[in-house]
């Protein structure tokens, strides 16, 4: 295998393994948050069980908060720009 096939399956397997991290991974407890900003408008809710893949695009392009719930509807974490750079 030569090097560029080596670094063309390296990125894109660590692509694929940051897409499938789960809400509930790369969350930062409810107690950890500063809520001042938030508003109604600036949030999007997804499920702790979720997969980054299908909200990221909701932080990235359109700038929102997620709110990360447990499975009775419950509050119990945030995921902003900046933890999504963190994992990258």
């Amino acid at each position: 295998m030569n090097i560029f096939k080596f670094l063309l399956n390296f990125f894109s397997s660590k692509e694929k393994r940051i897409n499938n991290l789960e809400a509930k991974n790369i969350m930062i407890i409810e107690n950890n948050f500063n809520k001042d900003n938030l508003t109604l408008g600036s949030i999007y809710k997804v499920n702790q069980n979720i997969k980054l893949k299908n909200f990221k695009n909701k932080i990235l392009e359109d700038n929102l908060i997620i709110v990360v719930t447990d499975n009775k509807g419950k509050t119990i974490g945030y995921i902003s720009k900046k933890e999504i750079d963190n994992i990258q």
